[in-house]
């Protein structure tokens, strides 16, 4: 078996000794090779050591994980993100496709994790995925990752007009009239999109409401930028025209 070289950059002792146990539980083939609190102390141990795996606390005693990898660019490992705090920088994570735990983690969260990141090691994709991070944090910028079947896309969220659900995932139509096919279903990218002006307008279609150019009460659709009509549920048009009345007073 392959080790897996871990170190864990987290300033709260406890907590790494609470993911210590973990690895050593449930997985035999990580070896923790040295542990960090410090973005210096994190990048010196990560240049020296060019771990496989690092297991990150956002927000360290001196600064923030972010400022650890921005020096280590030019090494090969995987990253789980955690943090107590929610705020934008957590979407610019999840929007990334990065993974991510909040803390106080919940021990079965951590172990899926862990293991999402164990099978990603040989993602040649997974640049672009820190490349994305960055341009979120830094530039502050909203691009969202879409994984589709052995390929990503990264596009600016605005980019995305409307989604559709379908059987193994979902169809994402863009500004540009092309689309893209994502393996998870369209509830897993709603979460992620909710605060980006996007509605469920039906159980298999989510709008973003900056490129709705009409409503359509008699046939029940909602016209969009591209030409594009989707179907919306009566039940939603309430709520819809709140969302469109309030997005317009404040755009």
């Amino acid at each position: 078996m392959k080790k897996i070289n871990t170190i864990i950059i987290e300033d709260d002792k406890f907590n790494v000794l609470a993911l210590t146990r973990i690895i050593e539980k449930h997985f035999p083939e990580i070896t923790i090779v040295d542990t960090a609190s410090r973005v210096n102390e994190s990048i010196q141990k990560i240049k020296f050591h060019q771990p496989e795996l690092l297991l990150m606390d956002i927000h360290l005693i001196d600064g923030t994980s972010f400022d650890v990898i921005r020096q280590c660019r030019d090494q090969q490992f995987k990253i789980v993100f955690m943090s107590a705090y929610h705020e934008y920088v957590i979407k610019a994570v999840q929007h990334a496709a990065v993974d991510f735990v909040f803390k106080p983690f919940d021990i079965n969260d951590m172990v899926v994790a862990i293991d999402k990141a164990i099978d990603q090691l040989q993602d040649e994709n997974y640049k672009l995925k820190i490349e994305t991070l960055f341009n979120n944090v830094e530039q502050n910028q909203n691009r969202i990752i879409l994984q589709g079947r052995g390929k990503l896309r990264a596009c600016k969220v605005e980019e995305i007009v409307w989604g559709k659900a379908i059987q193994g995932g979902a169809n994402f139509y863009m500004l540009d009239n092309s689309y893209f096919f994502v393996t998870k279903p369209l509830r897993r990218y709603e979460a992620m999109l909710t605060d980006f002006s996007f509605f469920r307008c039906h159980p298999h279609y989510l709008i973003n409401l900056n490129h709705v150019t009409e409503i359509k009460p008699d046939s029940q659709r909602i016209r969009m930028r591209t030409g594009d009509e989707v179907i919306y549920e009566n039940r939603r048009y309430q709520q819809l025209s709140e969302r469109l009345d309030h997005h317009k007073e404040f755009a």
